[in-house]
């Protein structure tokens, strides 16, 4: 894996000869090149309308879970809500019968 990380550093660094000169400068200005490119700008199309896709679903998704945690956290609040109003109206009956309790003085028994 060494050598060939190696090889190809070295591979780089050598100077362009003649040969591969004209030979990519003959590939390029060929009609051969023309479907590869076409194909590849179709391939990167389709990915990014694939990504595109993706993407909504993704952004939906949270849309909804957002949603449905904003709907979960407005009915539990909604029910503590109830739950303290029972408790203060219960402690406020408490505090008012033992307010006529101690109103009416000590009982006396019989």
């Amino acid at each position: 894996m060494i050598a060939f990380g190696a090889g190809l550093l070295t591979a780089s660094l050598l100077p362009v000869s003649q040969a591969e000169q004209q030979t990519a400068s003959q590939i390029a200005d060929s009609d051969a090149v023309e479907p590869v490119k076409q194909a590849a700008l179709e391939s990167a199309q389709r990915l990014r309308e694939g990504a595109t896709e993706v993407a909504q679903q993704a952004a939906e998704q949270v849309e909804d879970s957002a949603a449905d945690a904003a709907r979960t956290t407005k009915e539990q609040a909604s029910a503590q809500a109830a739950h303290v109003t029972e408790q203060a109206r219960d402690s406020g009956q408490q505090v008012a019968d033992e307010a006529r309790g101690q109103s009416r003085g000590p009982s006396t028994g019989p």
